[in-house]
């Protein structure tokens, strides 16, 4: 036999033991069924226990995003839909040709009672199979909410999904200038919405009269909560803290909620800026004339006693309850038109002249809270054009509305003090810093 070089024979045992190595990985290879190429994961499969005489749980199959593409080879594309003004759902199937059935199918569960509310502008998406049966309806409420109504094996289900907005601290200053005498044009100018203007009138109406009071050279800043969903404003959240820079006073008002929930604003003393009456039962409009007891009166020519204020704003604006109270009358004169007085306790009267109709099922003997609508101006009676007479009575005597003390509300507690000023400290520094 011949003998080879040392070096050779360990060469071969080398290429042996690779062979060797090279067969056994492609046999477990096989057997695993991962294609050449691709990394292996090693993971641990815990078995989820089976109750006694129950089959395990089968499933057809373990990739559902595959299910779902395998599945939508055989829809039809869904149908995106824009809500557009006159629209309900019966025409909005019907244009699409959506099954009708299904629509009252989908309204009989209770969350889907919303699709009565549309709005223009609003989306719906419904997704359909080959033979036109609706296999889900998306119904895009507002940025933070969707109605998810999807095909049972008995009917459909609806599930009202809601994602939290993110919350972030925004402010904003204005100020009250020839170009924008009024707080709406000026909250305007501002960067303010409507909301977030209504919000600010209403912290202070008790203390100021937008109407009357406001002069060049006021000033205004504001600390609230800025949502957004994905990036995308989605509106506003709590008005945090405000001040208002007024005939050169300074009123300030803090949010704060106490420990069993009660929400309110207070000044940075603790008191409550909420008083028993407002000073302006009419948003937004402007005094066409004022309390004054030797006014001439524009239709009679001749001196008579202007007991009340007149707010000139446009037929239909709402009136506001000025105080919670009762209605003592609600009815109609040749000189007052329609009109309303209520009654708040034993010591103060509110009339309000001159409406073009009464809040439907407004009556003698309603309850009404304040800042409720009770009517809407108009000019009905002895009125020149349209506009609200207000007056204000104590122990039936008139009274300035504008001028007259108003009683307080109900102060934070003592016990609350310190967690209010803690709860409002950071606020109120970003406030005096503007």
């Amino acid at each position: 036999m011949r003998e080879f070089p040392i070096t050779h024979l360990k060469l071969v045992a080398v290429l042996a033991v690779i062979v060797v190595m090279l067969w056994l990985l492609d046999l477990a290879t096989d057997s695993n069924n991962i294609p050449a190429g691709q990394s292996q994961r090693q993971s641990l499969s815990v078995p989820i226990p089976q109750a006694e005489n129950n089959p395990p749980a089968t499933t057809t199959s373990t990739n559902p995003e595959k299910n779902a593409i395998e599945s939508d080879q055989h829809m039809p594309p869904p149908v995106r839909i824009k809500i557009r003004s006159g629209d309900n759902l019966s025409s909005i199937f019907a244009r699409n040709k959506l099954s009708a059935g299904d629509l009252q199918r989908i309204l009989s569960t209770e969350p889907a009672k919303i699709l009565a509310e549309l709005t223009p502008g609003q989306l719906i998406e419904v997704q359909s199979d080959a033979s036109g049966a609706i296999k889900s309806l998306h119904y895009q409420i507002d940025p933070a909410r969707t109605l998810v109504a999807q095909r049972t094996q008995t009917g459909f289900s609806a599930t009202l999904v809601e994602e939290s907005p993110e919350i972030r601290l925004e402010s904003l200053r204005g100020t009250i200038t020839k170009k924008n005498p009024s707080l709406y044009h000026a909250g305007k100018a501002a960067g303010l919405s409507d909301s977030l203007i209504m919000e600010l009138a209403s912290l202070f109406q008790w203390d100021i009269s937008f109407a009357l009071d406001l002069r060049e050279g006021d000033r205004f800043s504001l600390i609230y909560e800025a949502l957004s969903i994905k990036g995308e404003d989605i509106g506003t959240g709590k008005l945090l803290g405000a001040k208002f820079i007024n005939l050169k006073e300074t009123h300030t008002a803090l949010f704060f909620q106490n420990q069993v929930g009660a929400e309110g604003y207070f000044d940075p003393s603790g008191q409550s800026l909420r008083k028993a009456f407002i000073r302006d039962p009419v948003h937004f409009s402007y005094v066409s004339s004022s309390f004054n007891l030797n006014r001439k009166h524009p239709i009679h020519n001749k001196t008579m006693p202007h007991r009340g204020i007149d707010y000139a704003a446009n037929r239909g604006t709402p009136v506001l309850a000025a105080g919670e109270g009762r209605v003592i009358k609600a009815e109609r004169n040749e000189a007052s038109g329609k009109f309303i007085v209520l009654q708040h306790g034993e010591q103060y009267v509110t009339k309000y002249l001159h409406l073009s109709k009464f809040r439907r099922g407004l009556k003698v003997g309603s309850r009404v809270e304040q800042g409720q609508i009770i009517g809407y101006v108009g000019a009905t009676g002895w009125a020149t054009g349209p506009h609200l007479h207000y007056e204000f009575l104590v122990h039936g005597v008139h009274r300035n509305p504008r001028t007259v003390r108003l009683p307080n509300a109900e102060p934070i507690p003592a016990g609350e003090l310190g967690a209010f000023q803690i709860a409002t400290q950071s606020i109120l520094a970003s406030l005096n810093a503007t």
